[in-house]
């Protein structure tokens, strides 16, 4: 709907209305992906890891039937996360990626700069 100049109570009333639909219409839409995305978010981090495994067919299918299986029991994935955590830690160290320390230095900068410019302001 074309945007509408409001010139009166009236039309500004009208205008209020008609956005609210809009705003309630656009949380139905947001609500109904939101909704797709639960469905389906399993078998996209799947398809994800292992290309094909949604559909079903040949060995990639009974790979992913498998894996399927294996990542609803829940120590299995909680080995899986475990894992995988370990091994980006172990990697983001051996890179040289250390965010933590990153993070501290920043804050340390930036203590030490509020404290040198408060020193300025007293002398």
């Amino acid at each position: 709907m074309p945007k509408v100049k409001v010139t009166s109570q009236d039309l500004l009333q009208k205008e209020i209305i008609r956005l609210k639909k809009r705003s309630k219409a656009l949380e139905n839409e947001l609500g109904n992906r939101v909704d797709h995305l639960k469905g389906n978010y399993g078998k996209m981090a799947l398809n994800s890891v292992i290309p094909g495994s949604a559909k079903h067919s040949g060995v990639l299918g009974i790979v992913g039937r498998v894996a399927k299986v294996a990542w609803q029991s829940g120590s299995f994935k909680s080995f899986t996360t475990s894992a995988l955590m370990t091994a980006l830690e172990f990697a983001g160290v051996r890179m040289g990626i250390n965010l933590f320390d990153k993070f501290r230095k920043s804050r340390s900068k930036k203590k030490k700069a509020k404290a040198a410019a408060e020193r300025e302001e007293e002398d």
